[in-house]
């Protein structure tokens, strides 16, 4: 079979290469791959910034974002036929099983000696095939056949929204209005709909054209696009309850901090490069302090974010026809291997590679 790779740690080394199929033992689950999502982190490991081999490899399998149908089954998996459509969680539980990981909190390892298909020490999904353990799997309709890959993307969102509300709501009395979304990329535009159905008044902010796509798709769902060019964040006012920052920008993370009004929350989402920035810190903690605000960051998700994900991409689905759809704005085949990971213009947003036509 054919498989997408690459050498962690060495830039420019993706390839394809021919691969054995893997064989499914007790517990698993082998993956007929239909589409793999390509994203930054992606790009990254590609880049030679991060990325771990399986023990006593020495290449890595990509792709954490996909969807699948179940070839076979191992012996003792239950609650799936072959043919199902599914999506695997990425993260897997450190080998001390710790506090959080043997209570189904993988994403909330304590160790960080957990492993991560298509990113550390587990071979990915952009494979033909692929293996999984099956209690790592949650099932799709089939009226999400086109858009099912989307599912581990919003993941991130739906965990970000599940811990600001559980702060929130266990520290006070807590009613909020008004949401801004720094960043219109998948995730954005995805954490724009997820608030936007929780009946929030939502403001998206990004760089692009007002007539642009991520602008046209902003305002789909009812939310407020913003230009930053046109209106820099300096310029906006404190008057969110809730902010989710997902550049990956320190200067527009830092920026966001100051847009929270008092009781608020910032939720980061973005991975941030190490660079200096400037910052009162002083005049930060202060804000912090007495106007009670909260900052976190949260990064991945269990399965029970999936199982939210799946629910509110119908939900999605339903209230913004083609909203989905047009995230997807690029499809490419195994072979356009090189271009696939490649931006390939300001209009993009989200490349998917099909491995096979959907079957």
């Amino acid at each position: 079979m054919k498989a997408i790779v690459v050498t962690p740690m060495v830039a420019n080394s993706l390839r394809i290469k021919e691969m054995d199929p893997p064989a499914v033992s007790k517990g698993q689950m082998l993956l007929n791959v239909q589409k793999v999502g390509i994203c930054g982190t992606d790009r990254d490991i590609i880049a030679g910034f991060y990325g771990a081999s399986p023990t006593g490899g020495d290449f890595l399998v990509l792709g954490h974002e996909s969807l699948s149908r179940v070839a076979e089954l191992g012996s003792g998996v239950r609650g799936f036929k072959p043919g199902d459509l599914v999506v695997p969680t990425v993260r897997r539980n450190c080998p001390e099983n710790c506090l959080n990981c043997q209570n189904e909190e993988s994403d909330m390892c304590l160790t960080g000696h957990y492993k991560e298909h298509g990113i550390k020490e587990l071979h990915g999904f952009a494979s033909e095939f692929a293996i999984t353990d099956a209690s790592f799997v949650v099932k799709l309709p089939e009226s999400l056949i086109e858009v099912g890959i989307l599912t581990e993307p919003l993941t991130i969102v739906e965990k970000g929204e599940i811990q600001t509300y559980l702060m929130q709501e266990s520290r006070m009395k807590w009613k909020p209005k008004k949401a801004l979304v720094l960043g219109a990329g998948p995730v954005g535009l995805l954490a724009t709909t997820i608030l936007r159905l929780r009946g929030l008044e939502v403001s998206t902010v990004a760089t692009r054209s007002a007539d642009s796509l991520k602008a046209r798709l902003v305002q789909q769902t009812g939310a407020q696009y913003i230009n930053a060019k046109e209106t820099p964040l300096k310029e906006m006012e404190d008057e969110y309850d809730i902010v989710f920052e997902i550049t990956g920008s320190p200067s527009v993370a830092l920026e966001a901090q100051h847009l929270i009004k008092t009781n608020g929350v910032v939720c980061y989402l973005g991975i941030y490069k190490m660079q200096q920035d400037t910052e009162d810190a002083g005049k930060l903690f202060t804000d912090l302090v007495l106007g009670n605000r909260v900052h976190f960051g949260s990064v991945n998700a269990n399965k029970t974010y999936f199982e939210r994900s799946v629910n509110d991409l119908t939900k999605i689905k339903k209230k913004w026809p083609g909203f989905l759809e047009q995230i997807i704005t690029r499809r490419a085949k195994m072979d356009d291997l090189t271009q696939a990971y490649q931006p390939e213009n300001e209009e993009e947003i989200k490349t998917i590679i099909e491995i096979r036509t959907l079957m």
